[in-house]
């Protein structure tokens, strides 16, 4: 029931987000969709980089990693503006939410990752506090966008790929971190924590509601899975329908 009020209470202010939203300048997302760069601090390789993996990472699981940099919040503080921006470009799958917003606002100094709820199991607040405090921000007060964001953005994709089991054969190793992150040491084994939750899930599901919620769910994985249907009709060049799950973290420098 806690649950059920804290999700009704993060949909309640997404609403009122977007309501509040079009009194202000939100931009429109451009024909790469996956990089908009209004400051034009990243170099034409980077961005190139950013859209081919993204197009391959929705091909295989309807996730979408944006990268957006402007010069005014319109008065909001960059979390709020992150999170109607997000749910502005319906960034990630419709059902699977699984979308990433990298905000960035050269002239304040500021960062902010904004998580969709289908990725916040992975991308917590604290390991994406410690992903823009480790891998973006050394090279960001040092001038230098570009390594910043390709440190950030492997890291990122590390995890994203221990999450889905993939590998994305567009990723180039001259970008890559050192492999011997945290993202990598956990997708070595299952996730026990994951298997926790199902076993409580059974459990509770059986003796309070006769099963209902888990052949719900296994109906609705019948229809469509984690493919098509979680895609939200896009064909990866705009957004699948995703939302932001309120979660997250910012940095300055």
């Amino acid at each position: 029931m806690r649950n059920l009020i804290k999700n009704s209470i993060c949909y309640i202010v997404i609403f009122l987000l977007l309501l509040s939203s079009a009194a202000y300048a939100i931009p429109s997302p451009n024909s790469d969709f996956y990089v908009y760069d209004r400051e034009d601090i990243l170099d034409n390789s980077t961005e190139n980089y950013i859209i081919e993996t993204n197009r391959e990472l929705y091909d295989k699981t309807g996730a979408q990693i944006v990268w957006a940099t402007i010069n005014d919040l319109e008065g909001m503080d960059i979390n709020t503006y992150a999170t109607a921006l997000f749910d502005e470009w319906d960034i990630g799958g419709r059902e699977l939410d699984n979308g990433l917003l990298v905000l960035i606002v050269p002239e304040d100094g500021e960062i902010w990752i904004e998580v969709g709820y289908g990725l916040e199991g992975i991308l917590t607040a604290g390991r994406v506090k410690r992903l823009i405090e480790n891998n973006i921000i050394p090279h960001f007060s040092q001038g230098d966008y570009n390594s910043g964001v390709l440190s950030g953005y492997e890291e990122i994709l590390d995890y994203v790929e221990s999450e889905y089991n993939i590998k994305l054969s567009s990723r180039d190793a001259e970008y890559y971190p050192s492999r011997g992150s945290e993202s990598t040491i956990i997708s070595r084994g299952p996730n026990i924590f994951l298997i926790i939750g199902i076993v409580v899930f059974l459990i509770i599901d059986f003796k309070f509601f006769g099963g209902w919620l888990t052949f719900s769910l296994l109906r609705s994985a019948g229809r469509g899975g984690r493919g098509g249907s979680g895609r939200g009709g896009s064909d990866g060049s705009r957004g699948g329908g995703g939302r932001s799950g309120g979660g997250g973290a910012g940095g300055r420098w």
